[in-house]
């Protein structure tokens, strides 16, 4: 068992949401099953939002072959549908990762010297990386999670909770009514922050992912109920399970990093996905960088500290080669971030262990 380094309080809604008190309502005990009436008709602006946002991708994920070249205004146009619904702070991050993943599309990564950049990004092991070793892919894709996304959740669940505010929630969570557990399912499957949710989830109903599907049928319960402040105890426990869900897969993240540049003489494949990795952690905590203090168990001046742990301060200047070239003498910090996040948010030395795995995989749910 590690000795802990930091310390960090609990904010006082993170109390709320999992905290017990004398003044609390009662939970009712949810059913069996999600409710999934009116769910089609409530989510339509929710699935839209899924399509544009997975067709941009897709379309950044094209660039990870040096054959082709992306232009700043083919990326601008696929992130134009839904550019308003992103947390405003972000949109200008968004114009600025843009411009770097055109610059290095088309082009071939060379390694740099441990004491400074390359001139060129490019793509190498199958992956796109800018000039200084990180993936502008990640940049949007993973920021998303948090600027769109739970931005676009934390925004719809200020009303009171009603069924179809609860639908929506569901939908931008990347779930259905069929709660499957799997971004392999055959059906309906996971995606986007529940897929990586499900992944962190051993399917034993203690995990995250269970917790989360928990409160969501005690949200319906007590909507159905008339009890407002028992649905809107569980809308907050979701919102806080949600980020705790992203942490989690960071944590998942920063061991592939460890991992990828501790082996022995790792080949450039494995180098690549280990810088993958990185990027997906510097993705992942730089959206959270824009959401409101407020709506968010972490500070933002932890979320700088870890930022610049990992060499990639959200104002730069960037170093993230200096983890490609020199492990050694850089791993140490990659390994400080993740305990840093397991005090932040309590999370046991079992559960960070069970964090390395993607169970979905290992279980061989469908």
């Amino acid at each position: 068992m590690r000795h802990s380094r930091h310390w960090y309080a609990v904010p006082l809604l993170l109390l709320i949401a999992v905290g017990c008190t004398d003044t609390e309502p009662v939970s009712p005990t949810p059913s069996a099953l999600y409710d999934s009436v009116g769910f089609q008709n409530a989510t339509l602006r929710e699935y839209r939002l899924r399509s544009e946002f997975a067709a941009m991708v897709g379309l950044l994920k094209t660039a990870r072959s040096k054959s082709v070249i992306l232009s700043q205004s083919d990326i601008n146009a696929a992130l134009a549908p839904f550019k308003s619904e992103i947390a405003p702070g972000f949109r200008d991050q968004l114009s600025k990762y843009a411009l770097e993943l055109a610059e290095a599309s088309g082009s071939e990564y060379t390694d740099p010297p441990p004491s400074g950049p390359i001139d060129q990004g490019g793509v190498f092991g199958g992956y796109l990386f800018n000039e200084v070793g990180l993936e502008m892919e990640q940049m949007i894709d993973k920021g998303l999670y948090a600027t769109l996304f739970y931005h676009q959740a934390v925004t719809g669940t200020r009303q009171v909770p009603t069924k179809d505010v609860l639908h929506q929630l569901l939908a931008l969570y990347g779930s259905s009514p069929r709660f499957p557990n799997s971004d392999r399912a055959a059906v309906a499957p996971d995606q986007f922050v529940a897929g990586y949710c499900a992944r962190r989830d051993q399917n034993n109903g203690e995990g995250m992912y269970s917790l989360i599907r928990q409160e969501f049928i005690r949200a319906q319960v007590s909507i159905k109920a008339a009890d407002t402040s028992q649905s809107r105890a569980s809308v907050v426990k979701i919102l806080r399970l949600w980020e705790r869900s992203q942490m989690a897969t960071i944590i998942n993240y920063t061991y592939s990093v460890v991992d990828g540049f501790s082996a022995s003489n790792p080949t450039d494949s494995l180098r690549a996905l280990a810088m993958h990795a990185y990027g997906e952690c510097i993705g992942f905590l730089t959206g959270w960088r824009f959401i409101d203090e407020a709506d968010r168990t972490i500070t933002t001046a932890q979320i700088d500290e870890l930022l610049t742990l990992l060499k990639a301060p959200l104002n730069g200047p960037w170093m993230c080669y200096q983890i490609w070239m020199a492990p050694d003498a850089n791993l140490a910090r990659v390994v400080d971030a993740r305990e840093m996040l397991q005090d932040i948010y309590g999370f046991t030395d079992e559960e960070m262990i069970s964090f390395k795995t993607n169970w979905v995989i290992a279980q061989g749910r469908k």
